[in-house]
């Protein structure tokens, strides 16, 4: 409500001295509100004062010199002005009156038809108007646990402070800062009591930011912070080393005394970057390589880092042109019975030759696919060509041969994959069952814990009779309670515990203990990375049926595995 006891601050922007007295004049009139104007007689004058109006609401003359007020719309929704715009033209013009209203005016007067009723109920409606805006705003860019700004409010926020600096030489911090090991606290005291920390994290970041600096939840327990008005580097890691003080005093939790640390990447304009995602992306890659270098750590973008970026933006230019043109490869690498080596399927593995780089290593390309989201189409194309080898080989007659897809969390989170399984085994004409979906054991339990899209995906491909195989066990933070509340089909013993510089296996005991876990879920199990026959005698004496790894076969070509499906098939009964 606006009240008629308060000043209403208005800033009149128009080049005509002579309309600003008729405007003075027909507002000083009003008995109902009392307002307190300003003239601005220049676009430039006008343009100064959206990056920190001191107004209630702007009347802006459209035909400004050789500029117009559609510049000043643009460039105060570039600034995010949170300040209401009422056009005033002397021109008749609907196309005029559409083209503001889509800039973002609140309205639009044509001046002969001015009245001190018409201006009191435009001036009041459109501040009105835009509170209750800004309010609808605040709560779809607010983090609805914390009450901080989520991701979206942050880059509008960051876009403004850049706005201002560019224009006033000024510097500005991007931090990006999250919990170490936040995830364990979660999986083993629960999501309440993560909960619980994020809100006493959040309230001890607050402590320690100045006002006129700005934090937002973008994830988890991901936080960004705006710094503004630095004179240097050192401002910036003064208040990162602020923060991570803050965050790493012992934090009584739900009946827990919880001991936490943060870590911290930060940019910095203009030397980083000059636009929000170039920032965001810096403090982000800051970030991951202060998490490598170990816990409680901030580290700045350097010049290293820039290497490492510039290699991520090669990767993912050449990623999108190899997904244009067809340039992937997918090789096949049997999958048998320790028992007399017959092939009972087959996994895919994808392969990308790339310029003067050569073979890409998937270790380098695929974290790359899944930042950009390229991952999503990678995994389609890979589900296509899979199909297309099975339909081949039922040509030939090969018709009890799997083939094992990897398949990233984020290819699940997007809800649409079984849906394009479903599909192009449909169009290829083979049958659903004879793929295999292989998911990392850390992956599979961040995406239950976090996302209950996952969770519905594979129990659709289950629906479907498709396997489902734990890749890498043993490698991440295992749980039987997640096992049993989704049982999946097949264990794979990651390759570190069986094969190394030596004849036998490196971790006999954790094999075994793997075997005797999946008997008790009625999983199968297969043990990668066989190199050497003492190492298929000791996993058979454990028990493990299945194995995959150099003693038999490397990754074959596909046609390598058509000869190899053909020679291993079970004779018939």
């Amino acid at each position: 409500m606006v009240s008629s006891e308060k000043v209403i601050r208005v800033h009149i922007v128009d080049d005509d001295p002579t309309d600003f007295v008729i405007l003075d004049e027909l507002l000083s009139g009003s008995t109902r509100f009392r307002f307190e104007l300003s003239h601005l007689s220049t676009i430039e004058e006008a343009r100064q004062e959206l990056l920190d109006p001191e107004c209630d609401v702007f009347l802006i003359d459209y035909f400004l010199g050789r500029g117009t007020a559609r510049d000043l719309l643009m460039e105060a929704r570039k600034l995010h002005c949170t300040i209401p715009i009422v056009v005033l033209t002397g021109a008749n013009s609907p196309q005029l009156d559409d083209e503001v209203l889509e800039l973002g005016a609140a309205d639009f007067l044509p001046k002969d038809e001015l009245s001190l009723p018409l201006l009191e109920r435009t001036i009041v409606h459109a501040i009105r108007h835009k509170r209750t805006e800004l309010e609808l705003e605040r709560m779809v860019k607010r983090d609805p646990l914390t009450g901080l700004g989520n991701r979206l409010l942050f880059e509008e926020i960051l876009e403004s402070s850049l706005a201002r600096c560019k224009r006033s030489g000024g510097k500005l911090a991007v931090l990006f800062m999250d919990l170490d090991r936040f995830k364990e606290i979660n999986d083993s005291l629960g999501h309440p009591t993560g909960d619980l920390l994020l809100l006493l994290i959040s309230d001890r970041l607050r402590s320690v930011i100045r006002e006129a600096d700005f934090i937002a939840r973008i994830g988890g327990d991901e936080f960004t912070i705006l710094i503004e008005e630095l004179h240097s580097v050192n401002d910036a890691l003064s208040v990162a080393h602020k923060v991570v003080s803050a965050v790493s005093y012992p934090s009584p939790v739900g009946g827990h005394e919880l001991n936490v640390s943060a870590s911290i990447g930060l940019a910095i304009y203009p030397e980083n970057g000059n636009t929000p995602i170039k920032l965001m992306q810096k403090a982000d890659l800051a970030l991951y390589e202060a998490k490598r270098s170990g816990l409680n750590k901030v580290q700045c973008f350097t010049a290293n880092l820039q290497t490492q970026l510039e290699k991520h933006l090669y990767l993912e230019k050449g990623l999108r042109y190899a997904l244009e043109n067809d340039q992937f490869d997918l090789h096949l690498q049997p999958q048998w019975t320790l028992e007399g080596q017959k092939v009972i399927g087959f996994e895919a593995l994808l392969r990308w030759r790339y310029g003067a780089e050569g073979m890409v290593s998937p270790a380098d390309f695929i974290p790359v696919a899944e930042k950009t989201g390229l991952i999503v189409p990678i995994g389609e194309w890979v589900l296509s060509r899979a199909c297309q080898y099975l339909k081949e080989w039922q040509l030939l007659g090969i018709n009890n041969c799997r083939i094992a897809i990897n398949v990233s969390p984020l290819q699940l989170k997007a809800g649409k994959f079984v849906d394009a399984l479903e599909s192009i085994a449909l169009a290829e004409g083979v049958s659903a069952d004879l793929l295999e979906v292989e998911i990392t054991e850390e992956s599979l339990l961040d995406g239950i814990e976090e996302h209950g899209r996952v969770s519905t995906e594979l129990s659709r491909l289950r629906g479907l009779g498709i396997k489902i195989a734990i890749d890498d066990f043993g490698t991440g933070y295992s749980s039987l309670r997640y096992l049993r509340q989704f049982p999946a089909d097949v264990v794979k013993i990651d390759k570190s515990f069986v094969s190394s510089d030596r004849e036998e296996l490196f971790e006999p005991d954790i094999c075994k203990a793997i075997v005797t876990m999946a008997e008790s879920l009625s999983m199968e199990v297969i043990a990668e990375g066989i190199e050497t026959p003492t190492q298929l005698l000791e996993l058979q004496q454990l028990g493990c049926l299945l194995g995959q790894g150099f003693l038999v076969s490397r990754p074959l070509t596909f046609e390598e595995a058509s000869q190899w499906a053909l020679a291993g098939r079970p004779s018939p009964a």
